[in-house]
């Protein structure tokens, strides 16, 4: 699993571009490079750009382990909107499993989108 960090220069939101093949360990690897990078604040919105990642067999256990990815860096993460977008209705299935799961477990909020437009608008603070 590979992923691209691009941190806004101002009040914009931060982009995560993956690809690659999802891997609990490597989804870890990726919230702390996130939050360790310069200019990184709890709290900041993200759109997770997941169109090119495959999620292959990934299914509960390994949404359930993400969720514990995210839980365990919570306060580093922050309350921020987190819009996810996905490729497949498949994929969509998955996300909204991680958001359930994560619902009143993390203090961001988080959205699963398969429109660009949508995810874009929703962190933008129009409804979704």
């Amino acid at each position: 699993m590979q992923w691209n960090v691009e941190l806004p220069a101002g009040d914009g939101y931060a982009v995560v571009t993956t690809s690659g093949t999802f891997d609990v360990a490597d989804h870890l690897r990726m919230i702390e490079d996130i939050v360790s990078r310069h200019g990184w604040r709890p709290g900041l919105d993200v759109l997770f750009d997941h169109r090119g990642l495959e999620f292959g067999e990934a299914g509960y256990l390994a949404m359930q382990q993400a969720g514990g990815n995210h839980v365990g860096n919570d306060a580093r993460i922050g309350n921020g909107k987190a819009a996810v977008l996905m490729r497949t209705p498949g994929d969509f299935g998955r996300g909204r499993q991680f958001e359930l799961m994560m619902e009143g477990r993390v203090s961001a909020s988080l959205c699963i989108f398969l429109d660009e437009a949508e995810a874009r608008g929703w962190l933008a603070g129009e409804a979704a």
